[in-house]
């Protein structure tokens, strides 16, 4: 999607929050900034993927080497529960408003 394509979309919600009043706005607002939040853990992410593939190869201990592939198995699975629960809470909320849309 090209960028004026989002910049057309955001807009396009902004002005609906807006026409919601002050608690769409505020809303809005909080919807952004969690995705703003997994924006920039999806790029710590990458950074530290980029750490430990330098870690793995230049490491001669074998303590370092399993114990560092350890906390990675047990981050992603971690990192995956959160998911869930995110992707739990947003049907929620979306189905929430789908109720309160059908009962206007």
């Amino acid at each position: 999607m090209s960028d004026n394509a989002e910049e057309g979309i955001a807009r396009a919600q902004a002005a609906a929050a807006k026409a919601a009043g002050a608690a769409g706005l505020k809303e809005h607002h909080n919807s952004n900034i969690a995705y703003l939040d997994e924006r920039i853990l999806i790029f710590i992410l990458a950074i530290a993927a980029i750490g430990l593939i330098v870690l793995w190869a230049t490491t001669s201990s074998p303590l370092v080497l399993y114990g560092s592939f350890a906390g990675v198995i047990l981050l992603t699975v971690l990192w995956g529960l959160m998911r869930i629960k995110r992707i739990e809470a947003i049907k929620r909320q979306r189905e929430n408003d789908a109720k309160s849309w059908q009962s206007d």
